[in-house]
């Protein structure tokens, strides 16, 4: 058998570490720069729901299957009757395109923010 000799150069430790340093500055820029949004929709079969504002507190109840409570801006999800209850353990959303979704209730819970754009209008 022909041994083959790899080796490391300077030149891929160089090039790794670049690599490093740009994916962890990209995903600080996204988690930093992304702004707060301002409108919560609520999605149930795909068809939109309801649309609150984020400024005002309140509690929505989603045809019995769960509750969704905005407070301070925030929202989260409370008595969900999904088997799992990962969309209760997902906590509170607040900023522009953050979302909780409930698969086996089909429910999508999305924050909208002001100049946000959708798949549909590009």
């Amino acid at each position: 058998m022909e041994e083959t000799n790899l080796k490391i150069r300077k030149s891929d430790i160089v090039l790794t570490c670049a690599i490093v340093v740009f994916c962890a500055v990209a995903a600080a820029a996204m988690f930093f720069l992304r702004t707060g949004g301002d409108t919560v929709r609520i999605y149930k079969d795909g068809e939109l729901f309801s649309e609150h504002s984020l400024s005002s507190d309140a509690v929505i109840n989603v045809d019995g299957l769960m509750d969704v409570v905005i407070q301070n801006g925030k929202v989260r999800v409370e008595n969900s009757v999904c088997p799992s209850g990962a969309c209760e353990h997902s906590g509170f959303v607040y900023k522009k395109g953050e979302s909780i979704i409930c698969l086996p209730n089909r429910i999508l819970i999305k924050i909208s923010g002001e100049g946000e754009t959708d798949a549909v209008s590009g």
